[in-house]
């Protein structure tokens, strides 16, 4: 398939409900994997493989799949720093200053903090996994807020994408979802740079 049939298939209402009706054909556990996945390789879009997964398996099975697949993965990740990475990371972490200031910011204010930043579908989550299991914030703690955390980040996505056919029989909607997506990622830009100066106090 060449690049402009590709693309036809994304701009067109058609050829995206073909694209949809593909991937289901292909089984719910693989975009369950995909969402696990990208909390590994976090240049995947997960946004995209959220509105596709739901388009593809429904709204329920679709989001259910991505919130299992995304906080299992999110946690997996933090595990992994946690017991393999955590030591050998300490020494990185004492050369630089503003490192050791996030760390002691989280251990001391971080669930509140935390629990937004993965709230927020811009948030880049691998980061997040990462500082999380370096600093001494207890494992089952994280997971709550994962848990919590990730239902809100995965219903936003799924709500903004659910019947996304639709968008081109409706401007209003399309429109309604563009600015809807503008306002949470100024939000999440505004809500980073707000930590950076409480760090800073």
């Amino acid at each position: 398939m060449n690049l402009e049939a590709i693309l036809e298939k994304l701009m067109t209402q058609e050829g995206l409900e073909q694209l949809f009706q593909e991937v289901e054909q292909l089984g719910i556990i693989v975009g369950f994997l995909l969402v696990f996945m990208e909390s590994f390789l976090p240049f995947l879009p997960l946004f995209i493989i959220v509105v596709v997964n739901i388009n593809s398996y429904g709204f329920i099975l679709g989001s259910l799949s991505s919130y299992s697949g995304t906080v299992l993965g999110s946690y997996m990740v933090f595990l992994l720093v946690r017991y393999f990475f955590r030591k050998p990371a300490q020494n990185y972490i004492r050369k630089h200053k503003r490192l050791a200031q996030l760390l002691d910011f989280i251990d001391r204010r971080g669930f509140v903090f935390l629990f937004i930043l993965l709230a927020l579908p811009f948030t880049p989550t691998s980061v997040i996994n990462v500082i999380a299991a370096l600093s001494n914030l207890k494992k089952v703690v994280y997971l709550y807020i994962l848990l919590a955390a990730k239902a809100i980040m995965i219903l936003t996505m799924s709500l903004v994408g659910y019947d996304v056919t639709s968008f081109f029989n409706s401007p209003l909607r399309l429109t309604l979802s563009i600015a809807g997506l503008v306002l949470i990622y100024f939000f999440s830009k505004w809500y980073q740079k707000y930590i950076n100066r409480k760090m800073d106090k």
